[in-house]
């Protein structure tokens, strides 16, 4: 192995390593220092080694299997270090794959151009032209991963599809390892110029893929989140027209009393004047009854989160669910509104949707809101279940609604959970289903 052949295998990996560290940094596991420089390390050795052998072997199936052993071990340390899981490591790590691999194809095209031929072997001029491409794709590629490929992650890192979707960058990879890898280095096949338009159209093909996927993802993963927001402000609207409907109702009540308490006044006036304290007393207990109003039960001082605690213990109540509310807030919660309303609605949606459809006459629902400090906030959401808890290998919950859907709300929860530094925990045994939360609202 010459040093030339050594400065191209590393300008084939560094770019990747530098791609994937800059991309996700924030999702690799503590500590980081360590992980990275042992990640990098074995990486560089075994894709070193592999190199080295593919170049000398003949058979393209040979390169393949070396190209693919190196990958794995690529993915294997990635998904490791990193919070993703094997399927989404596995799609990252190839899409990074076939951009080394495209930016050899321009180097060589590049090299074609100015010699008339393709090398035999590694020359140094293949050097500087990988380094001079890399200078110009890298930061296009930097924005492919910021503006495609981390928010198609970021949207939908919970969701099944992620086993699946790798297939498609693999198959690119094994397209070019095993056809066109191999036409190229038999530069017989090709006449005049045929070459000089298959590593253009080749990345064109690849990488237009792979935005149109990972466009559409984020498309249907918004749209998804679009309806859950909707349907949460449904729940809220028809929480805060029924408080509204209370009021109006309270508000007709005391302006009949207003209008009656005249005639209520002539009555007692005659008792009196008759000197007649039984009567009196008969027509004050039966007229105090009469128009006792009902007290609007104040959950929260917070009025779109007593609203919508309101809205669901009415459901539950409806459902014959047993249901308890421990409220204890602060005046200022620290979190917004609109959040912790998110938060509440798909924690008690969940739980009246389980008590619901539970056979036993045994169901409860229990909630405890309290915060600890003036920044942290504390929410438990405890409720009975029957059957089974369905959750996925990347730790979301399989919806019971529609079979082999995700929860989305509970992917929402979380998201709200990881703005605000918290910490989430759900466990469910004997039948109890429990998720608690712990949010810090410090700025």
């Amino acid at each position: 192995m010459t040093s030339v052949y050594f400065i191209n295998s590393l300008l084939f990996v560094t770019p990747c390593i530098l791609l994937l560290y800059l991309a996700f940094r924030d999702q690799i596991r503590r500590p980081r220092l360590p992980v990275i420089a042992v990640a990098v390390a074995v990486y560089l050795f075994i894709d070193l080694l592999a190199s080295f052998v593919y170049f000398v072997t003949d058979t393209s199936a040979q390169k393949a299997l070396l190209s693919a052993a190196a990958q794995l071990v690529g993915v294997f340390i990635f998904s490791a270090a990193s919070s993703y899981t094997f399927g989404q490591s596995l799609f990252i790590i190839t899409v990074v794959k076939n951009y080394s691999e495209n930016l050899r194809l321009f180097a060589y095209q590049i090299y074609f151009m100015v010699t008339g031929s393709l090398p035999k072997e590694s020359v140094s001029a293949i050097s500087y032209i990988m380094v001079t491409l890399s200078l110009g794709a890298f930061p296009l590629l930097c924005l492919f991963y910021k503006k495609l490929m981390r928010p198609a992650l970021d949207y939908t890192q919970s969701l099944v599809m992620w086993r699946v979707i790798w297939v498609i960058p693999i198959c690119n990879t094994l397209i070019y390892t095993l056809v066109v890898a191999p036409d190229i280095w038999n530069f017989a096949w090709f006449r005049g110029n045929e070459f000089l338009a298959i590593p253009v159209l080749w990345s064109l093909l690849t990488f237009a893929t792979y935005g149109i996927l990972l466009r559409t993802i984020i498309a249907i993963s918004r749209n998804a989140q679009f309806r859950e927001k909707l349907h949460l402000t449904e729940v809220q609207m028809a929480a805060q027209q029924k408080q509204l409907d209370f009021l109006q109702t309270r508000i007709q009540e005391t302006r009949r009393a207003r209008h009656d308490i005249r005639h209520h006044f002539l009555v007692l006036g005659n008792f009196a004047k008759n000197r007649d304290l039984k009567g009196l007393g008969e027509y004050l207990e039966k007229a105090s009854a009469f128009s006792a109003l009902q007290p609007m039960e104040v959950i929260c001082d917070n009025m779109a989160v007593n609203a919508l605690l309101g809205y669901y213990k009415e459901q539950a109540k409806r459902e014959q669910i047993r249901v308890t509310m421990q409220v204890s807030v602060f005046e200022k919660i620290p979190v917004m509104d609109t959040e912790l309303c998110i938060i509440l609605g798909n924690l008690l949606e969940n739980a009246v949707e389980a008590c619901r459809r539970m056979e036993s006459s045994d169901r409860f629902l229990d909630l405890e809101l309290a915060m600890e400090s003036d920044c942290l906030l504390v929410i438990l959401v405890k409720n009975s279940y029957e059957g089974t808890v369905r959750r996925s290998p990347e730790g979301g919950f399989y919806s019971a609604k529609e079979k082999g859907r995700k929860g989305i709300g509970i992917a929402s929860v979380l998201n709200i959970t990881e703005k605000y530094h918290g910490v989430s925990r759900f466990t469910y045994e004997n039948q109890v289903f429990q998720a608690s939360l712990l949010l810090n609202g410090r700025k």
